[in-house]
């Protein structure tokens, strides 16, 4: 910064201010100073910054796979509002593995992030009491954190599977499957809560062979659909719990029909 403002024939303070984008500077002023940044090739050392200002920049964001449909979008949204604020987003998967998630959060943590996004995968988040109480703000998304308070922003699960399946209903279906996540995961449990809640509102019986929590892997998902589908009593539907199940589903269907 001495070498910027000498070069610039300005004080300290004057470099501080154009590189941290502060008021009180002459459009001329501040000219000769970009001028002199770009040709010794400064870089502000945010090291020393987060030293002096005791703030980041940073957001982290604990994700369950960023190759997942859902979560592509949801980081991209989370990194334009970040941008928006001059925040820069840091993010991971956690491989819907909770030991996972609490070591990439506290990794985050570790280096001083601002705030803190969790899409948990576990259903114990006291591991991060300490952090909030330092300081780091954290919001929970898609499911609600386990065993602390915390903010938190879901979506309408239930309301959301209880329509799709009276569409199907509508549609003249009366035998629906139901394949979904691990039942320890909120959204799979709260989609199945809206399956049943439609079937019953239209007086129509779920046998128990017609719902499947568990895995998405797709044999586990393949070999669930092909069970429902070669029963006494096969369903003539399928409502998916996510969109691994979805894209599985597709497939065992087609290659039933082209076999």
């Amino acid at each position: 910064m001495k070498d910027v403002a000498a070069r610039a024939g300005v004080g300290l303070k004057t470099v501080s201010r154009v590189v941290n984008g502060e008021p009180g500077v002459t459009p001329e002023t501040e000219k000769r100073v970009q001028e002199a940044i770009e040709a010794l090739g400064f870089r502000r050392n945010d090291s020393a910054r987060v030293l002096r200002k005791g703030r980041t920049a940073t957001v982290g964001l604990v994700l369950e796979d960023l190759a997942d449909p859902f979560y592509g979008p949801l980081n991209r949204a989370v990194e334009e509002v970040a941008r928006e604020h001059g925040a820069l987003l840091i993010n991971g998967s956690s491989a819907e593995d909770p030991e996972r998630e609490r070591e990439l959060a506290l990794a985050l943590c570790a280096r001083r992030v601002d705030g803190l996004i969790v899409i948990p995968a576990g259903d114990d988040h006291r591991y991060l009491e300490p952090e909030m109480r330092a300081g780091v703000a954290t919001v929970f998304v898609d499911r609600p954190a386990g065993r602390i308070d915390a903010d938190v922003v879901l979506s309408d699960n239930f309301g959301g599977a209880r329509d799709g399946v009276a569409h199907l209903i509508a549609g003249g279906h009366r035998r629906i499957g139901f394949i979904g996540d691990h039942p320890r995961i909120h959204t799979a449990t709260e989609r199945l809560r809206g399956y049943r809640a439609a079937m019953s509102g239209a007086a129509l019986p779920v046998a128990d062979s017609w719902v499947s929590l568990g895995s998405t892997h797709p044999e586990r998902v393949a070999a669930a659909a092909r069970a429902m589908l070669g029963a006494p009593e096969p369903v003539t539907a399928f409502f998916a719990g996510n969109n691994r199940v979805t894209v599985t589903l597709v497939r065992v269907l087609a290659a039933l029909e082209h076999p």
